[in-house]
């Protein structure tokens, strides 16, 4: 069966949007007249109607009651990244007909079957799953297809040199050698700081308001399909419509023969009672999405379609200590005095091995042959810290609760053969420069096409949405 995640939304084909977030503010800022317009780029406007189809759009796909002020960032940058490119594309005398269009649409996996050939069936699907007309989805393709004809005149032709393949050489073929261990702290956590941690920090420690609810899922068999057809989906778009008409969720589960099963009362970051991840822990961000007076919602997780009911709301307890909450105050207290710990080893080299010595540690060897190849010792971003020090550095890493001290050892070139590195290399090095290139673009287009925004309109929209 195909990923019903193709289906939810229509997604950026090309992955490249315009960053305008820094540039807000280029323009002249205004706050009279315009109550309509949001924004204006270059000559071209952004108006309430088409943000809030947007911001409608945005809070579907991500499953969201309310927007964040990050949320209204990506909203109206993605938009005011569309502006620009159709003023640019206006001014290149970029025009796209029905055939490129077509072509274009054609080459989408989203509509292409089992077989990677177009389907109208599929292409129908995504429509009726979507509630989106034909019209709706062209004209997106169509500024798709622009931007992407934009990007490639500017990246298109991009080589590497020899100089800059074998400086890419030496960093992916760069090996290390280091010496490690974990901090061990034998210092006991007394009760008086366990108690002082918890009352200077209770809230940390509250499970908040929680909630319990039921669910059904909108798969092939339970809806009495054998595999995914259109009568499937068809069935689908009925159930999202008569939840549109207030069907009620135990009227819909008798109507569709459904089977129901209990989400227990969990918090919004998926813990139950007994403060551990429950089984239910994926309905935590849907059923508190919801409310009272809207209390049953479609959402798609993991590729799995759900109707989910929101029933009872606990309000957040007072806080008492307990067991498990001591053990998780000893875990924070501890990590912190590792932490302290570690940095009085790195005012001095010697105390790396001194402080091994005193508590009995064994200092272990290990040599990664490149940056990935992290013998599942530490994760990417601190096998990057690794690799970015100098022979002879200390430095001090967390990972999942544990505090290591490292030491760089040795730094050599890796004579292993790698299969295809010259192809490799020169794959890379043309993306680093297609990045630069982009971001002058980029650079290019926030000066050419000055960005106002009406922040008396924005600031009301983002109120009444």
């Amino acid at each position: 069966m195909k990923s019903l995640t193709k289906k939810i939304f229509i997604t950026l084909i090309t992955g490249l949007i315009i960053v305008v977030l820094g540039a807000w503010g280029m323009g002249d800022m205004f706050s009279t007249g315009n109550k309509n317009v949001v924004a204006t780029i270059g000559g071209k406007k952004i108006y309430v109607n088409e943000y809030i189809n947007v911001a409608r759009g945005y809070i579907r796909k991500n499953n969201k009651n309310q927007l964040s002020e990050k949320d209204h960032s990506l909203i109206l940058n993605s938009l005011l990244s569309q502006k620009v490119y159709e003023n640019f594309a206006h001014d290149l005398n970029i025009k796209i007909n029905d055939k490129a269009l077509a072509y274009f649409i054609k080459n989408d996996e989203n509509f292409k079957d089992d077989k990677g050939v177009f389907s109208r069936v599929e292409y129908e699907k995504y429509l009726l799953i979507n509630n989106l007309n034909s019209l709706t989805v062209e004209n997106f393709y169509k500024k798709e297809l622009i931007k992407r004809i934009i990007v490639e005149v500017f990246i298109n032709g991009v080589s590497d040199t020899k100089y800059h393949t074998l400086e890419l050489e030496r960093e992916f073929l760069k090996q290390v050698e280091v010496e490690y261990y974990e901090i061990s702290n034998n210092d006991k956590i007394n009760t008086d700081n366990i108690t002082n941690y918890f009352s200077k920090n209770k809230l940390k420690f509250s499970l908040g308001e929680m909630r319990d609810g039921k669910f059904a899922r909108l798969t092939e068999q339970n809806l009495g399909f054998t595999k995914e057809s259109d009568q499937f989906y068809k069935s689908l778009d009925n159930i999202e419509n008569d939840l549109v008409n207030n069907l009620s969720f135990n009227d819909l589960v008798k109507k569709y023969n459904l089977k129901t099963e209990s989400i227990n009362k969990i918090n919004l970051n998926g813990l139950n009672t007994e403060r551990e991840v429950s089984e239910n822990n994926i309905f935590a961000q849907p059923i508190f999405s919801l409310k009272k007076n809207l209390n049953t919602e479609i959402f798609e997780l993991n590729n799995v379609k759900y109707l989910i009911k929101m029933e009872n709301i606990y309000p957040t307890n007072t806080i008492k200590i307990s067991k498990k909450i001591e053990d998780e105050i000893i875990k924070i207290l501890n990590l912190k005095n590792k932490k302290k710990i570690s940095l009085e080893i790195l005012s001095n080299k010697q105390k790396f091995y001194d402080f091994a010595n005193s508590r009995n540690i064994k200092i272990k060897s290990v040599q990664f042959k490149n940056i990935l190849d992290n013998k599942k010792l530490f994760n990417q971003k601190n096998m990057e810290k690794i690799f970015n020090n100098k022979i002879n550095t200390l430095i001090n890493l967390n990972e999942n609760n544990s505090v290591y001290m490292i030491k760089i050892k040795n730094i050599s070139q890796n004579k292993d053969k790698v299969e295809n590195l010259q192809i490799i290399l020169k794959s890379q090095i043309k993306k680093e420069f297609q990045s630069l290139i982009l971001r002058d673009l980029d650079s290019y287009l926030i000066k050419k096409y000055p960005i106002e925004i009406n922040n008396k309109v924005f600031n009301q929209v983002k109120k009444n949405i």
